[in-house]
């Protein structure tokens, strides 16, 4: 990964089975530091359907956690990992 500008936040999104919505938290949870990313699902999940997750890492640490959760969810993420990064205006 190339050196990013300070201050730059990452938004990560993808889309996890319902089934494997338990085990993909406490990979989620062993893999980053409590409260240190914030993790949020959409809202219109379904029953047996993929959840849309996103990730949001603060820009003091994003640059370890972002990586860190990408191969401890590897297993579990339907489709491809979305990363988008955005500065403060």
């Amino acid at each position: 990964m190339s050196a990013t500008p300070p201050g730059i936040e990452r938004f990560v999104y993808y889309r996890i089975h319902e089934s494997d919505t338990v085990a993909a938290l406490a990979a989620y949870r062993a893999a980053v530091p409590a409260g240190s990313v914030r993790l949020m699902r959409r809202l219109d999940a379904g029953a047996g359907a993929l959840q849309t997750w996103m990730e949001v890492h603060a820009a003091e640490t994003g640059a370890q956690t972002e990586p860190a959760l990408a191969a401890a969810l590897a297993a579990y993420i339907q489709g491809p990992r979305h990363l988008e990064q955005f500065v403060p205006v």
